[in-house]
């Protein structure tokens, strides 16, 4: 595991977009672009925000932009994840940009098939996903993998069905992630810490505790969420 850890959530978002536009640039530089499945939630929104400033001077051609995961509404639907990207940052991409969202509109299953399909085919060439952008939940979720979840699959897409205290979404499986060449967790605050800890406990057996058993996992955390959480994690 590597610990990065900011000041504040402002300055995580200036590193973290920092080290992504270096990417990017180094992708275009090889004519090979950089596919980056963004987190949703409001964690990233700094990070968007950040990103957005620098829209004019991105390389746009060294990008392919994907999700993790996508609540099962509207693209224009306040609880969108590709809208929370979108409104600070995608909206500024030049046209013929490549931007994958997943079309929550089709309701989960049909939205989770055609994603699968799209990654599938995404894929055919034997190139996975970059890195992926995880979000952290408080009850240990990453994506829309919640505790308590079948993580086994063979998809690389799959539908999550509603429940009483949230909508049906779309998620990367285990799987998927596992695949990708860089998986990134973000998290703010003393309440992620607890959380994290939580995940990283042994015998812990959260989806990212699932996760990090079978991949490297980075985190860039603000001060809050990592100060505690790093001084009780063995390196």
């Amino acid at each position: 595991m590597i610990f990065t850890i900011a000041d504040d959530d402002q300055d995580l978002a200036r590193a973290l977009a920092d080290h992504l536009m270096v990417e990017i640039q180094a992708a275009w530089a090889h004519a090979r672009p950089l596919r980056i499945a963004l987190a949703g939630g409001s964690t990233p929104r700094s990070l968007y925000e950040e990103l957005g400033r620098r829209a004019g001077t991105l390389p746009w051609q060294g990008l392919e932009i994907f999700f993790s995961d996508e609540r099962a509404v509207d693209p224009e639907d306040a609880a969108s994840n590709y809208r929370l990207a979108h409104l600070p940052w995608l909206s500024k991409a030049p046209p013929g940009a490549l931007i994958h969202r997943i079309p929550g509109e089709l309701g989960a299953q049909a939205a989770a098939d055609a994603y699968d399909d799209l990654l599938r085919r995404a894929a055919a060439g034997g190139r996975a996903l970059d890195i992926v952008l995880l979000g952290f939940g408080p009850d240990g979720h990453i994506a829309s993998l919640f505790p308590g979840a079948m993580l086994a699959t063979t998809r690389i897409a799959e539908a999550v069905p509603a429940t009483a205290n949230r909508v049906a979404r779309v998620t990367l499986t285990l799987p998927a992630l596992t695949a990708a060449r860089r998986r990134i967790v973000l998290a703010q605050g003393a309440a992620k810490a607890q959380a994290l800890r939580a995940s990283l406990a042994p015998g812990a057996e959260t989806p990212l505790a699932q996760l990090i058993a079978k991949a490297p996992v980075e985190f860039w955390l603000d001060r809050a969420a990592g100060q505690a959480l790093c001084a009780n994690t063995a390196p």
